[in-house]
């Protein structure tokens, strides 16, 4: 299913909030490489740049992937867009870029996060480390500027219930177990770039993002929000199978490639900046919210055990931060979940 210019629903959300991206002079012109350009974050900066392009901006994309021709057959859109040069590469090696090329910026979006990748913790460690270091060292080789790295909320491990996460925070996932594989590697990613940074003098911006919604959330996945939606329209009932005590906050889609776009141009050399929405609500409340959205009077069930006397899960960032280079979440969870639900029967 599109989520590119190729969609209405996904042109629609894009030409609503794209309005609010104040430093687009300073992308005009620029060479851009993408990673990570098929999974969820990679389709929305595609999408939302074809739109600037189509203003005139004038950005040149080298977006990697590791099959560009499988991408392309699921959106012919792109095929023949003068303004993408597609590289087939995976990350997890150095990247071979012709002699002379040079980048002006990059965006390094490349990591597996559906729940399959994290079967081998030792893998996805390599990849997010490796990968970095090759990103990094291409940076240095082509005399690239500016770098922006994506890594997770999780880094910080378990959040204080109710207390939206800063960027000062002193937490950190828990390093001596083999569940924090991905959240640790995107640790150890950033203390890599700060290495290079004073090494090379690379303007590197850091991200730190949370969850998502909107087109393009997997519905067969680990994600709520993706499954409530799926069920919403397609199932009998909503089915919880947790206590859904557990509080998450959702950034759409559109507003995330603003925000990444934002933090690459305008974003402070060697700082980190969260990445989602400071609107936090239980996961009980999400399927209610879903179900109210999409279908009213469909039964929400929940069958996970009463969780009161354990510690309930929290994952909500604050965005006072990100607020400094003003952006926001301007779409809210009922649009977002709108879009999603128009997104699903557009394709279906």
């Amino acid at each position: 299913m599109r989520v590119s210019l190729g969609s209405p629903v996904v042109a629609a959300d894009i030409q609503r909030v794209a309005r609010y991206l104040g430093p687009r002079e300073l992308l005009v012109g620029q060479r851009i490489l993408l990673t990570g350009c098929t999974g969820f974050f990679g389709k929305w900066l595609l999408a939302t740049l074809a739109h600037l392009n189509q203003d005139g901006t004038g950005i040149e994309v080298t977006a990697v992937s590791r099959s560009p021709q499988a991408f392309l057959s699921e959106y012919p859109e792109y095929v023949g867009s003068g303004w993408i040069k597609w590289l087939q590469h995976d990350v997890q090696a150095p990247l071979d870029i012709a002699l002379g090329a040079r980048f002006d910026l990059v965006i390094h979006a490349a990591t597996d996060t559906l729940a399959g990748a994290h079967a081998d913790p030792l893998r996805i460690y390599d990849t997010i480390l490796g990968g970095a270091r090759h990103i990094l060292d291409l940076a240095v080789r082509t005399g690239t500027r500016r770098i922006l790295f994506t890594g997770t909320g999780a880094q910080y491990g378990p959040l204080e219930f109710g207390h939206p996460v800063p960027e000062t925070s002193r937490s950190s996932c828990p390093s001596h177990l083999v569940g924090s594989a991905y959240a640790e590697a995107k640790r150890a990613q950033e203390t890599l770039a700060a290495i290079y940074a004073q090494k090379h003098g690379l303007e590197i911006v850091l991200a730190r993002c949370f969850a998502f919604s909107g087109p393009g959330i997997a519905l067969d996945a680990h994600f709520a929000i993706g499954s409530f939606v799926r069920d919403a329209l397609w199932k009998d009932e909503l089915l919880l199978h947790s206590s859904g005590r557990a509080v998450r906050s959702y950034l759409h889609g559109a507003d995330l490639a603003v925000w990444l776009l934002t933090m690459l141009v305008r974003g402070a050399p060697s700082n980190a900046y969260n990445v989602g929405s400071d609107k936090g609500l239980t996961i009980s409340e999400l399927a209610c919210k879903v179900v109210d959205r999409i279908s009213p009077g469909k039964q929400v069930k929940i069958l996970g055990i009463d969780e009161a006397m354990q510690t309930r899960s929290y994952y909500v960032p604050d965005i006072e931060k990100a607020r400094g280079l003003d952006l926001d979440d301007w779409t809210s969870l009922d649009q977002s979940i709108d879009s999603m639900a128009r997104w699903i029967r557009e394709n279906h």
